[in-house]
């Protein structure tokens, strides 16, 4: 008893099945039922009915429900005995009974409890026994020894009978469909036969005897000899053998523990030392969600030492999970049947008292197990039953915390670790399931368990759960902040090195990390190198620039790096970093920045992060950055001296391809970084322009550029007084006078004194008068003359000013020689802008010019008066040519009033002799009527050669020249009512009395000057 006691202590113990006693209902009456002491055995089929044998050789089969009798029938020979029953494996309704009489064969019959039960009524009692499926008899000698194992295979093809004598019967046939058996021994021995178990893959019998344990072939012969011994030491007592059926291995109860068996050797032995005078092996119920797989074990009767009773205990283990799921003492009975139906199993007592095992459900049976804090456990069952991830979840949460509160803390995050991969099992789950409301999210779960593990002594854990979040692409940015931070405060710098090489950019939007605390975290601690390549795993090269240069102070480190980048990438960092480039490294940065303004710039391709520079080779280039160059040549010099053959080579590729590959930007984004570095902002301007004027860029930058360069030389002459600067200043606005903004350029002009750039402003704006004023303010006759030569054709009114401003002083005109004196003249009288009288009078008009003398004017009165003299002939002959024309003219009207005789004898049409009838022109043209008739002229009012007011005919030949003056006299009547015409005419004509006089020839004045026809 304490050996019992002892074992059971080791072992895990649960009360996982309900245990109901069921009292037979027709208990000590006729009719009993499972309490008949004639009961020789009793069995179930799958769940419809329950089938006791009484009275040796009757069946009674019973309703598994509620208990009632459905039929009892007579199924053998009274002097027969019924030692077996068994249901087909799944059957409703088909049974196999065996029947032993001393001396005679033994019968086994199939029997269909439907067909019974359905020939009630129709058939006599002694007619049943004839009623089965099939029968077959089963010989052993002269049939003396009793059977001790029977057993068949699913489909009815082979049975067995072992009996007590050491002999095994193998019955195979069709019985199903009675198509008849065959019988032999198969195995002979000396000690009885205490098991038979079917192994349906490999077609053999496991047997048991008192002594050994073998194998014997179902097919073929065997010559009565087993196949193989498994056991040649130990036996098995009878109904202490079962057979696993998902693997088709043996199971033997031995005293001291529980074997397992498969058709070629000995698997595995679970130390289990209790007596057992049955096993059974079976799987939880179809209708429970439990998939455990369960053996019972009946121990025989012994004597409790302090009651003096007789005890009979029930254990049932779990094979998987390898604890008693059941365990319970039955006080003065004696378990001698035992069946399952209904997925539950049944175990009958000498005493007639039925006892049924329910399995708890499987939710039941893990509040059972929670409730004793054995959480793995409880994990494990749910798990087997494919129960929902919920359920696993909650159980694991609560082993979790259980965990922690017990200060294990290592498995307590190992259990919160393995939450994550439930959370996400459940997060599909919850799709389509509405009762989740109350269930704790993923986020509130991951803010618990970082709230538990936030203290310094358990970083190392929190970390461990961070990183697991990250592996499983559900970490957000303050999880991975918080990552880095961890792996900072406990210095695991290989942890970290791995985190930042592993780094899948794609999983989450990294971009949104707080930078700036994970840059200040890094730097106390010093991992810059970790902080850099963090950096650039994340596409970060500002902020990796601004480290170099900040905190490694390695500007040359900062610049090779940037010139790796793209050029978007690379304009952003060098407006917020260039300036202090420039302070370090100036000449670098200038090249840098004209590459990138002017189009030049190229990646330099490199797929390694950026990396230090040595010491040494850092403090030599700063040293070789205060070379001071003061132009874009002399830089372009300088750095192929310095570059050498790499210089050289950068050469070759840019002639290789001169186009820009991208928009260079505009110059003005870099201007405020030049503020204390003049040369370097002139190299960087004066290159700018150059690119401009050979890849035509942007107009407007371009103009802003050239007025910033200007600028600089002019504010550097103000300083320096060199000539150098104001000659540059000079070309330049020569150059570039008609892209030069007018006011812009006149504003610095008048800020650094710069006359030219005063002058080209003006001239370019059109304001020639005001820039003149301005020469003859200062007396600059030079200038004047100058801007004589250039603006006189476009403005003729700069000769009349020129002439008063020379008039105006005795100094002045002392300075004008008299040959440009007389081409002002001239240029006054071609443009016709002062009358000699006008001339004299400019002349004349100061009191204070008698240093002015009538000389120099002769020749221009003399002339003057020539063309007036040449004029008059002129006109006076055309006079006279205009009388003669119009004597002739008036003479011929005249002769047109008389007859005269025609002479021609031809039509003027056809040119043929004229004959009658004939039509005569004055105009001396003459036609056959017939030729006029066929020749008809329109005019231009569609009128044919008839006149509209008559129907005297109208010469074909003349008609047109006629109507032709008709149109002339009818658009100088028109243009009498057209005063606009005349106007802006008159406004463009040069000689304005002479276009009145036409107007007045032209009879435009006349009330009436011509008589429109019709």
């Amino acid at each position: 008893m304490s050996s019992i006691s002892s074992l059971l202590s080791s072992w895990r113990q649960f009360q996982l099945f309900d245990f109901t006693p069921i009292r037979d209902p027709n208990y000590q009456s006729d009719d009993a039922l499972y309490s008949d002491p004639t009961l020789s055995a009793i069995n179930a089929t799958a769940s419809n009915y329950l089938i006791i044998a009484i009275n040796n050789s009757t069946l009674k089969i019973i309703n598994p429900r509620d208990l009632t009798t459905l039929g009892t029938f007579k199924a053998y020979d009274v002097d027969y005995r019924i030692t077996f029953l068994a249901p087909l494996k799944n059957s409703n309704n088909l049974v196999v009974s065996l029947a032993e009489k001393q001396g005679s064969p033994s019968i086994i019959k199939l029997w269909d409890i439907n067909r019974l039960l359905n020939l009630q009524g129709e058939t006599d009692d002694a007619e049943f026994q004839f009623k089965f499926q099939t029968q077959v008899l089963v010989s052993n000698g002269d049939n003396s020894f009793p059977i001790s194992c029977f057993t068949f295979n699913h489909d009815l093809t082979c049975l067995a009978v072992g009996y007590t004598n050491g002999k095994v019967v193998l019955i195979r046939g069709d019985l199903l469909r009675d198509r008849g058996a065959k019988q032999r021994v198969i195995y002979e021995s000396n000690d009885p036969i205490t098991g038979i178990q079917f192994n349906e893959k490999e077609a053999v019998l496991y047997l048991t005897t008192t002594s050994k344990i073998l194998t014997v072939a179902t097919t073929g012969r065997n010559n009565g000899k087993p196949g193989r011994i498994l056991s040649s030491k130990t036996g098995a007592d009878l109904n202490c053998t079962d057979v696993d059926q998902s693997t088709q291995e043996l199971i033997v109860g031995l005293p001291g523990s529980i074997k397992y068996y498969n058709h070629i050797q000995s698997l595995v032995s679970i130390n289990f030392d209790i007596a057992k005078s049955k096993i059974i092996r079976f799987d939880s119920s179809p209708k429970s969600s439990s998939k455990s797989s369960y053996l019972l074990i009946v121990s025989p009767q012994y004597e409790d030492l302090n009651s003096k009773t007789l005890m009979t205990r029930i254990i049932i283990l779990d094979l998987v999970n390898k604890h008693i799921s059941f365990n319970i003492i039955i006080p003065n009975s004696l378990i001698k049947y035992s069946y399952i139906c209904s997925g539950d199993l049944f175990l009958l007592s000498g005493d007639g008292v039925l006892y049924k095992l329910h399995e708890k459900p499987i939710n039941q049976q893990i509040e059972l197990v929670l409730q004793r804090e054995l959480f793995q456990v409880a994990f494990n069952l749910a798990k087997q039953s494919d129960l929902p991830s919920k359920v696993l979840l909650r159980i694991q949460r609560l082993n979790g915390d259980y965990l922690y509160n017990s200060q294990r803390y290592d498995e307590s995050i190992n259990v919160f670790i393995d939450c994550l991969e439930l959370f996400e099992t459940t997060g599909k789950q919850k799709e389509d399931d509405a009762e989740e409301e109350d269930e704790e999210d993923l986020d509130d779960f991951i803010m618990n368990i970082i709230t538990k593990f936030k203290e310094a002594t358990n970083i190392s854990n929190l970390t461990r759960f961070l990183m697991k979040l990250y592996e499983k692409s559900i970490a957000n940015i303050d999880h991975i902040t918080l990552l880095l931070c961890c792996f900072c405060k406990l210095k695991q710098v290989e942890s970290l090195d791995e985190f930042i090489e592993g780094l899948v950019i794609t999983t989450t939007n990294l971009q949104d990390l707080n930078f700036e605390l994970i840059i200040n975290l890094f730097k106390e601690c010093g991992y810059f190198h970790q902080v850099i390549k963090l950096l650039y795993k994340l596409d970060q090269p500002n902020l990796i620039v601004d480290i170099q240069l900040n905190d490694l102070k390695k500007p040359k480190l900062a610049l090779s790096y940037m010139k790796s980048l793209t050029i978007d990438e690379l304009l952003l960092i060098l407006i917020d970093h260039s300036k202090k480039l420039l302070d370090s490294c100036p000449i670098e940065t200038t090249e840098l920045l004209i590459n990138v303004f002017t189009g030049k710039y190229k990646p330099q391709k490199t797929d390694e992060a950026p990396t230090e520079l040595d010491k040494d080779e850092e403090k030599e280039q700063v040293e070789d950055s205060t070379t001071t160059l003061s132009n874009y040549r002399a830089f372009v010099n300088y750095l192929s001296r310095a570059g050498g053959e790499h210089e050289k080579q950068d050469e070759q590729e840019e002639d290789g391809s001169d186009e820009p590959t991208y928009l260079p930007p505009r110059p003005n984004l870099i201007y405020s970084s030049f503020m204390v570095h003049p040369n370097e902002f002139l190299i960087f301007l004066e290159a700018c322009i150059e690119a401009f004027d050979k890849f035509q860029g942007n107009e407007v930058d371009k103009k802003e550029t050239l007025l910033t360069l200007l600028e600089m030389y002019l504010s550097i002459y103000e300083n320096t007084k060199e000539d150098e600067w104001i000659n540059k200043a000079e070309a330049l606005t020569t150059q570039y006078a008609s892209l030069l903004d007018k006011k812009s350029l006149l504003l610095l002009s008048h800020i650094y004194d710069f006359k030219q750039g005063e002058v080209i402003a003006k001239e370019e704006a059109g304001m020639e008068e005001s820039l003149f004023t301005n020469y003859q303010i200062v007396e600059d006759v030079e200038g004047c003359f100058e801007l004589l030569n250039k603006y006189g054709s476009s403005k003729p009114e700069l000769y009349k000013l020129m002439l008063k401003f020379i008039v105006s002083k005795k100094s002045i005109f002392e300075r004008v020689n008299q040959q440009d004196f007389q081409f002002i003249l001239d240029r006054i009288k071609f443009y016709k802008l002062m009358n000699p009288l006008e001339v004299l009078q400019v002349i004349t008009e100061q009191p204070d010019n008698d240093f002015i003398t009538l000389g120099v004017v002769k020749k221009y009165l003399l002339e003057f008066f020539k063309e007036k003299n040449k004029e008059i002939t002129i006109n006076e002959n055309l006079i006279e040519k205009y009388e003669q024309e119009s004597t002739k003219n008036s003479f011929k009207l005249s002769e047109l009033t008389k007859p005269f005789v025609i002479q021609n004898n031809k039509c003027s049409m056809c040119e043929l002799k004229l004959d009658f009838p004939v039509i005569h022109f004055k105009c001396r043209h003459s036609f056959h009527q017939k030729c006029l008739s066929t020749n008809l002229v329109a005019n231009n009012s569609d009128e044919s050669v008839i006149d509209g007011k008559s129907d005297i005919p109208q010469c074909p030949i003349c008609i047109n020249h006629v109507n032709e003056v008709k149109m002339i006299k009818a658009g100088h009547f028109r243009a009498k009512e057209n005063y606009e015409a005349f106007e802006s005419s008159l406004h463009d004509s040069n000689d304005k009395f002479k276009f009145i006089t036409d107007y007045f020839g032209k009879g435009v004045m006349d009330n009436e000057s011509i008589t429109m026809v019709d």
